[in-house]
Order: structure tokens, then C-alpha cells, then sequence
């Protein structure tokens, strides 16, 4: 017996060698018999667990693992058990002590006994928790990076050094109207026309060449046979196997907005250049364009010259109305900014000569390069100026003598009376009629008399003062209008009144009585000359400051002129009150 217990001494510190090296090792080791049933675990199991050996020896996987997890385990037991082949495979195990889940990669074989059949089985399991932690959070950025690719707006691509396609996002696949799946593995010249690919295999090659990144312009046909017009960015990967990613926008609608950008610019161009309205574009501080028409009007050699200049220098430094060129400018720019647009008349100043040149001016607010500018078209209103004021000569002026017409006397007496009731200053009227006239007109014809009154009229303007007016009321009658004539006291303004209109009216006469000299040109040469005497009866009425009745003032003072004539002609007669 001594003997006996002496040879088994060497088996047993081999066993618990080997149970040693089973602890040291980081695998979970156990073993079951065809039970289920757990005969042997090395320490980590244990410890996994967190009991001891003697308490799980005799127990099986439904005494420390959850439902589902100890049915999958039973499965895989039986599996082995039944088929004696050796399985490996991923477990998930839930802990009942601890409910912590871990990952495991397990491997069980069958266990045979001496006469070669299945007595239970061996399990290795390697805690692989942390591995497939690290591989589910690869597999979720993977799948957050493939739907932000997928849903960015552009167009995502890798290619190989075989200019093969790696990867596309969905947008991509969906410009040729194929999965990227069916993408993948191909090249350009799978999607489109030989010229379009080799243009881009071009790049292509220039990147995997350099190593240089690249952003280009490019463009293909899409899988509707529409053109697409993109803008590339284009790097290349290092690696082991380098490969080119891709970025693309699409600008086709951008470029065809620039192309219709530059039509509508020629076309402005155009219109701005054949425009015969001179059309500038200016800013707070410069002139920036301007047309030929400008040019020319503001006498101005060159573009070039224009835009050295500035608003200031051609403009004189007072418009019409008095106001400073440079205040009224500001106050109009302000106005055109405000509302949209904004429309005066302006005086301009010829650069070459200084000339000044009335125009109406349109301001339109625009913006130019992202700044606020003005757009002034500017008509020439010389011409108009010119009918406006020929329109008025002929509505309030003799065509025949240039003197004031019966309603532009008219006009003046009103406001001259208007002026006396608020000064309480008196005035007067003097009517007059040629004496002699129509032996003139009968012996040498309308022309002599047209020279006569053209004379008149000359003689009478001498005899009045500027603020004065005398008038031609048809045929040989005329009319004068001394306005607030008396400097002397209240009580004793009628008196002066008086004595200022006789001395105007005799002034009058005597001017008139003195002998006419008349030139009968011919073709432009003197052909004779006629000399003519002719006097004038002459009508005068005062009016007070509460007078208002002009029509019947000039109605007294024809009456006047008429007892004048009854008296023997070149006369002087006072209406009576």
C-alpha cells in the first residue's frame, strides 16, 4: 500500500501543475459531463462568475446565466454532445450575479473516455467584450459616416489606382440611375461617353501622379443625357493601396445663372451704349461708368478721363435756383435711396468749355459688386428749353415788337394790384394810340408800318423803368403799367402818383412826336428810306390800393385816350375819377 501511494504521488503534482497553468491562463476553462453539468472551471471562470469552484461543480448554465442565455448554451451543449464536432462561435452571456453581459469567443469539443465515447465536453472562452465593443462602434461610425454621405449635398467617390470606382454615395449612383452597388467596380467608361471619361481619367491621372490635391471644373452627361457641369475637389489617400477621393457640387445651374449673367450684361452693355440718353453709374465717392452719350454731352475725351473726374467738376457751383450744387446733390442722392428712384432738373457743366447745359435727371438706386450705387440717365433739355421758352414768347409777347401781349399785361396787373392792396401804394396806367399810322400803312404798305411800330416799341422801353411794363394790346395801341409809382406821404400819395404818370406820359409823347426814319430793305438791301411823323394820344388812369378791377382800370384809361384824340390828337388826357 506504501508503495502504491508513493507511485501516485508524481500523477497528482502533475494535476495540480496542470490546474496551475489552467488558472494562469486569461481563458475561461471548464468542462461538463453529458449532463450539463459542470465537473471542472480553471479560476478565471470562476472569478467571471464570482463564486468558487465547489459551488459550481455539480451545477449548469441555468444556475448562473439568464433564461435565454443558458437555453443558446444548452443548444450549443447539445450540439457538440450529439455530433462530437468541436464548434466556435460568439456568445453573449448575462451574469445573474451581476447582470453584466459580456461577449465571449467560444470553443467546445466532446470529451471521449478509454473506450472512445462522448463522456461530456471542454470549453475555451476568451473574453472578446472590449474587441466587440471597439467592432460595434466601428460599425456604427461606419453606418453614421455611409448616411451623412448619402445625405450630403454633393457627390462623394473613391477610385483605385485601377481608376476603378471603391465607393459612391447615393447621390452619386443616382446621377447614372443605378444602385452603388452596381457603380462600384466600374469605371468611367462604363457611365459615360469615351471623351467625357478620358478627359476626367486626365485628372485622374495628374492627382495620382503628384499627390497634389486638384479642384477643377468638369463635366459629363448624366444618366438622362442631361449635361452636368461640376466643380471636383480631388485628393489622394496614402496606404498601402492609394486610392482618390472625390468631392463634387453640382453647378450647372450656377453656370447656366452666370451664361444668362453675361447675356444680360451684353445686352445692357448694348442698350447702355446705344442709348441716346446719357446714362452714368456712380457711387457715394466716384464715377464709375458711363456711356458715349455721356461723353459727348458733358465733353468728355475718354472713359478713362471720365472716371478721374468727379461729380463736383461738372457741375457749376450754383444750380438756378440758388442752392449750392453740392448740398442739392447730396439731398437728391438721399431721395433716390430712399424710395427707389428720384427725378429733378439739374444744370450740368461742360468739361471742355464750362458751357451749362439744363437736363433732367432720373436717379435709380442699384446695387453694384454688393454695394449701393446710382444709375442716372440724363436728358439733354436744351431743345426743350428752347420750344418751352418760343411757347411762351408767343403766348405772352408780340411777335411783331417783343413786347408784352395783352394777357401778359394783364398777368402783371393783377399781381400788381394784389401788391398794392398789401402796401397800400398807388398805381397807374397809361393807354396810348398812334396818330397818323394809317397814311403810312396806305402810302408805303404793312412792311413800313412794321418798321414803324417796331420803332414805337423800342422808344417806349427807353422811357420806362425796369420794373415797368409796357405792352402791345393790338394794332397801334399800347399800354404801359407803372407799378407802386409814389414815394410820398399817406395823405399825399394820389398826388404823386399823378405827377410821376404825366412826366412818364409826357416823356412818352415827346419820344413818340420825334421823326421815324424808316429803312424799306429789299432782298436784304437798303432800297429807300422813308421818313414819317407821327404823334401819340395818350389815355392815363390812377388806381388806389382798394382797386381789383383791371379790366375796367384799362377800359378808363382808353376812355382817357380817347378824349385826348377828340381834343386835336397828341394830347394827354387824365380819366376822370
Amino acid at each position: 500500500m506504501q508503495d502504491c501511494n508513493e507511485d501516485k504521488r508524481p500523477l497528482g503534482s502533475q494535476l495540480n501543475a496542470l490546474r496551475g497553468v489552467l488558472d494562469g491562463l486569461g481563458a475561461l476553462i471548464f468542462t461538463k459531463d453529458r449532463r450539463g453539468v459542470y465537473t471542472y472551471a480553471n479560476q478565471r471562470f470562476c472569478e467571471t462568475l464570482g463564486t468558487s469552484l465547489e459551488a459550481i461543480i455539480g451545477c449548469s448554465s441555468a444556475d448562473f446565466f439568464d433564461a435565454d442565455t443558458a437555453q443558446r448554451l444548452h443548444d450549443d451543449d447539445q450540439s457538440v454532445l450529439e455530433t462530437g464536432r468541436r464548434i466556435s462561435r460568439r456568445e453573449l452571456r448575462l451574469n445573474k450575479n451581476n447582470s453584466e453581459q459580456r461577449c465571449y469567443l467560444a470553443v467546445k469539443a466532446p470529451v471521449f473516455d478509454a473506450d472512445g465515447h462522448i463522456s461530456g465536453l471542454s470549453g475555451v472562452l476568451i473574453d472578446v467584450t472590449e474587441h466587440a465593443r471597439t467592432e460595434q462602434q466601428l460599425r456604427e461610425s461606419r453606418q453614421m459616416l455611409m448616411t451623412v454621405l448619402d445625405n450630403v449635398d454633393g457627390f462623394v467617390f473613391m477610385k483605385g489606382p485601377d481608376r476603378r470606382y471603391r465607393y459612391v454615395n447615393r447621390a452619386f449612383a443616382d446621377l447614372f440611375l443605378r444602385p452603388a452597388e452596381e457603380v462600384v467596380g466600374q469605371d468611367d467608361n462604363m457611365l459615360m461617353s469615351t471623351t467625357e471619361a478620358e478627359r476626367i481619367r486626365e485628372i485622374d491621372d495628374r492627382v495620382f501622379a503628384t499627390g497634389v490635391p486638384l479642384a477643377i471644373e468638369e463635366q459629363f452627361t448624366d444618366g438622362q443625357g442631361r449635361l452636368r457641369q461640376m466643380w471636383a475637389k480631388k485628393l489622394l489617400l496614402h496606404g498601402c493601396d492609394d486610392a482618390l477621393l472625390g468631392f463634387a457640387t453640382d453647378i450647372t445651374e450656377l453656370k447656366a445663372a452666370e451664361e444668362e449673367l453675361k447675356r444680360s450684361e451684353a445686352r445692357f452693355r448694348v442698350l447702355f451704349e446705344a442709348s441716346h440718353e446719357a446714362l452714368v453709374v456712380f457711387d457715394e465717392e466716384h464715377l464709375i461708368d458711363c456711356n458715349q452719350s455721356t461723353l459727348e454731352l458733358l465733353g468728355v475725351p475718354s472713359r478713362k478721363a471720365f472716371r478721374s473726374l468727379t461729380a463736383s467738376m461738372l457741375a457749376p457751383r450754383f444750380q438756378p435756383c440758388g442752392g449750392a450744387s453740392s448740398k442739392l446733390a447730396a439731398r437728391h442722392m438721399e431721395a433716390a435711396r430712399s424710395n427707389g428712384h428720384h427725378q429733378l432738373e439739374w444744370t450740368v457743366m461742360r468739361h471742355d468749355n464750362h458751357a451749362e447745359i439744363p437736363v433732367e435727371v432720373t436717379l435709380s438706386a442699384l446695387e453694384l459688386d454688393g454695394q449701393p450705387a446710382l444709375l442716372a440717365t440724363i436728358r439733354d433739355l436744351t431743345e426743350r428749353k428752347r420750344y418751352e421758352e418760343q411757347i411762351h414768347q408767343l403766348a405772352y409777347y408780340d411777335a411783331l415788337t417783343q413786347l408784352p401781349n395783352r394777357r401778359l399785361f394783364f398777368d402783371r396787373l393783377a399781381q400788381s394790384l394784389a401788391r398794392s392792396q398789401r402796401s397800400g401804394r398807388h398805381g397807374a396806367i397809361i393807354y396810348l394810340d398812334l396818330d397818323n399810322f394809317k397814311p403810312l400803312n396806305d402810302r408805303h404798305g404793312h412792311k413800313a408800318g412794321d418798321l414803324l411800330l417796331q420803332e414805337v416799341a423800342r422808344r417806349l422801353s427807353a422811357c420806362l423803368r425796369e420794373e415797368d411794363t409796357v405792352a402791345r394790346l393790338g394794332g397801334d395801341e399800347f399800354a404801359v403799367l407803372l407799378a407802386q409809382i409814389d414815394n410820398g406821404q399817406p395823405d399825399g400819395q394820389r398826388d404823386a402818383t399823378q405827377r410821376h404818370a404825366l412826366d412818364v406820359a409826357e416823356r412818352i409823347r415827346d419820344a413818340l412826336a420825334q421823326p421815324y426814319l424808316l429803312s424799306m430793305d429789299k432782298d436784304g438791301v437798303a432800297a429807300e428810306q422813308v421818313e414819317h411823323h407821327c404823334s401819340a394820344s395818350v389815355g392815363v388812369t390812377l388806381f388806389p390800393p382798394c382797386e381789383v378791377d383791371g379790366e375796367a382800370m384799362l377800359r378808363r384809361a382808353d376812355a382817357a385816350m380817347y378824349a385826348a384824340k377828340a381834343a386835336g390828337r397828341n394830347q394827354i388826357r387824365f380819366a376822370e375819377d
